[in-house]
């Protein structure tokens, strides 16, 4: 017996599709960045990259997992990877803001498709919106040189 959903399967589907793609992207560039640290704080900012690398493995696991509750098929794939010559870590922290305000922007669209239609992809949706903004938070203090007055 094939499950009804009141909301429109392939669009979201797709729009889960774009997540995981996005997070497993974020696995590359989170590990790749952590090869690129130089200098005293090399030790804490390679295991924080490590780190973010790990947590978009967990996202990526559970966007896929989404999508078999919809009884559909991952789409086997990965966001474009466009090659970055960052040489410092500001430079990295800045960029990577930059990709992790382009996921939140992913799950706010799933949000607007499923809202009031799914309380599991709703639910879902606004966790991973939550989360992506406190980690945006946390670097945007990371780039910070001093504290406010």
């Amino acid at each position: 017996m094939a499950p009804k959903f009141n909301f429109d399967v392939d669009r979201v589907t797709e729009q889960l599709d774009r997540i995981l793609h996005m997070e497993l992207a974020g696995i590359i560039y989170y590990t790749h960045y952590s090869f690129m640290i130089y200098g005293h704080a090399r030790i804490p900012i390679t295991s924080w990259l490590r780190d973010n690398a790990t947590e978009s493995l967990a996202h990526a696991q559970e966007a896929g997992e989404m999508i078999m509750r919809l009884h559909r098929r991952p789409a086997l794939g990965i966001a474009q990877l466009p090659t970055t010559r960052h040489n410092t870590i500001d430079e990295i922290i800045t960029e990577s803001v930059e990709r992790e305000e382009a996921g939140v922007q992913l799950y706010r669209d799933l949000l607007a498709m499923i809202k009031d239609k799914s309380i599991v992809l709703e639910e879902y949706a606004q966790r991973m919106v939550a989360a992506e903004a406190v980690h945006i938070r946390e670097m945007e203090l990371m780039l910070m040189k001093r504290a406010p007055e």
